[in-house]
């Protein structure tokens, strides 16, 4: 075991695999407990199993891009890991969000299968699809997964990490706009 957090770093940057192992037995608990309480001050929802692919990436990006060897101040090196756990987390999280949101051709109508199975008039879908295209993304992946794929406010919350009162209030407005421009054309 190695007293001195000097000696340990310094072993760690010379790759010597038992300081490496108690390195990451030292400090792991700490970078996933930064990590699971910015994500928790930050609102998001994440699993178990998120934390702990935050966790072991940290350890990963320390090693491969020797991270170790660029910290100044080494007495703080707690405080250095604690910091980048969080940043890593925010960011693990938000290309996550961008990764469902960005793949926009997953959430057009004719592409979205129900869960109930059942059949939609390709009319209707047509209809829809152009009633939605201008709303804003969000709106749009918020509705289709309401009309199309039934799912609860609560549902979707969980899953665009929103309030439930923001969903239901775009669901609510976009549907009554829906609504009449739908039956104008009816």
């Amino acid at each position: 075991m190695f007293d001195d957090i000097h000696d340990l770093i310094g072993r760690c940057i010379e790759r010597e695999e038992k300081a490496w192992i108690e390195f990451i037995d030292r400090f792991s608990g700490l970078v996933y407990y930064s990590a699971r309480e910015r994500l928790k001050k930050n609102g998001y929802s994440f699993s178990e199993q998120d934390i702990q692919d935050i966790v072991q990436n940290v350890f990963i990006d320390i090693w491969e891009k020797s991270m170790l060897a660029e910290v100044r101040e080494r007495h703080k090196i707690k405080a250095w890991l604690s910091i980048t756990g969080q940043t890593r987390a925010l960011n693990f999280m938000r290309k996550k969000k961008e990764r469902l949101l960005s793949e926009e051709e997953l959430f057009k109508v004719e592409n979205i299968v129900s869960d109930k199975k059942e059949d939609y008039r390709a009319e209707l879908i047509e209809e829809l699809e152009k009633a939605i295209e201008k709303f804003p993304l969000r709106e749009k992946i918020i509705l289709k997964l309401n009309i199309v794929h039934s799912r609860t406010h609560k549902e979707i919350a969980d899953f665009m990490n929103m309030p439930i009162n923001t969903v239901s209030t775009i669901i609510a407005r976009r549907k009554e706009f829906l609504r009449k421009i739908l039956n104008s054309t009816t």
